[in-house]
């Protein structure tokens, strides 16, 4: 598809390796005018708002086989006042587009999108401005594009403790808000109830101390999710008030149970998961009588800040012994090759030697080299 500009230089004579100064070949095969061109024209909405020549420098699509560009001389910006029933609207597009048309007349900022623009965005900060009484508020969102300068409500609980919400005043319901960090704790309770042949055997553990924000929450927050939660809850569609973050062996076991009552090693197989003991706390609390009288009844007791703590250990081990076994293997490379090396490399990497294996080990090391030079030992083992 070639634009005006083109067709018009092509049948001037002018071509690709030679065009005038005010132009250049661009990548679309096409010829196009230079940014400080651009800069120079002057354009008009159909309804005769001035342009900012860099927003209509900018515009370059294509929509129904019509290209909208400087080049074609009809530029499209999207219309400030959003009318979309405008004739001078791009037909067809869901969002409303001006098309531009050029213009001698000087750039007169009173009368220009820009002007709209700025007064659209004044009206819409002091909507905001009403609706939160000037704080910050995630509930209300500008509108979808649609009709812009108009803003939404949406209050979500979930926003305000994704994003840590502080406001002390809440923008929705104008109550005060317990800003006080706290969490919701849950318990897990896995039972296994298996046979084998004769043999029957039902085992318990119960997982206390699970999380469900990974960061804590407002207080009043906190309540509202779990009130929500309680609310929403259907016990003929729903297994649990809260959703259990499930392991993918528990969804495997939960398969079996349900659809085969098999597993290997096992004639039947039955397995069970469940949430209780739901409660907010500041901090996780521990009542030790009760785990005693847990354990006491067969079931096996584990905390789960006791398990992230020690899976965080053992990857902080097996991160030391990673970096431990990369230092020795650099510092065999180093000997190896301060050994293979020639005498004026060997000179310039002594200094290394001594910071990376230490004084007494460089010393021993060079001393070995020599040797070897000299034929008196052809194996070293350093490490």
């Amino acid at each position: 598809m070639k634009n005006k500009l083109t067709e018009r230089l092509l049948a001037e004579g002018w071509t690709r390796d030679h065009f005038p100064d005010n132009v250049l070949w661009t990548d679309f095969e096409n010829f196009g005018y230079r940014w400080e061109e651009k800069l120079k024209m002057r354009w008009r909405t159909g309804c005769g708002l001035c342009v900012e020549p860099r927003s209509a420098a900018m515009c370059d699509t294509t929509y129904n086989g019509i290209w909208y560009c400087v080049e074609n001389d009809n530029p499209a910006i999207r219309c400030p006042y959003s009318r979309r029933d405008c004739e001078y609207n791009i037909p067809g597009l869901k969002f409303p587009w001006c098309v531009c048309r050029k213009s001698e007349a000087p750039y007169d900022p009173d009368n220009s999108v820009e002007k709209v623009e700025n007064e659209l965005s004044a009206r819409q900060t002091a909507q905001y401005l009403e609706l939160t009484g000037g704080q910050y508020c995630i509930c209300v969102r500008e509108g979808n594009g649609m009709k812009p300068g108009v803003y939404r409500v949406e209050y979500d609980v979930e926003d305000c403790i994704r994003i840590g919400c502080r406001n002390p005043v809440c923008s929705i319901t104008k109550r005060p808000r317990d800003l006080r960090k706290v969490n919701i704790y849950y318990d897990i309770r896995r039972t296994w109830i298996t046979r084998q042949g004769f043999l029957e055997e039902t085992k318990s553990k119960l997982e206390k101390g699970v999380k469900v924000f990974e960061k804590p929450a407002a207080m009043t927050d906190a309540e509202i999710w779990l009130a929500q939660k309680k609310a929403q809850f259907d016990p003929f569609r729903d297994k649990h008030i809260i959703s259990p973050r499930m392991t993918p062996l528990d969804r495997q076991q939960e398969y079996f149970s349900d659809h085969h009552r098999q597993w290997p090693d096992y004639d039947y197989f039955e397995f069970s998961y469940s949430v209780e003991n739901i409660r907010i706390e500041a901090r996780e609390s521990r009542d030790l009588l009760q785990d005693l009288r847990d354990v006491a009844d067969g079931v096996e007791v584990v905390h789960k800040s006791d398990l992230d703590r020690a899976k965080k250990e053992k990857k902080s081990n097996a991160k030391a012994i990673r970096a431990a076994q990369e230092e020795k293997a650099r510092k065999k490379r180093l000997a190896r090759r301060i050994m293979e090396a020639d005498d004026e490399l060997a000179n310039l990497l002594k200094g290394v030697a001594k910071s990376s294996l230490g004084a007494e080990a460089a010393e021993e090391l060079y001393r070995r080299r020599e040797e070897k030079a000299a034929g008196i030992g052809e194996q070293f083992s350093l490490f």
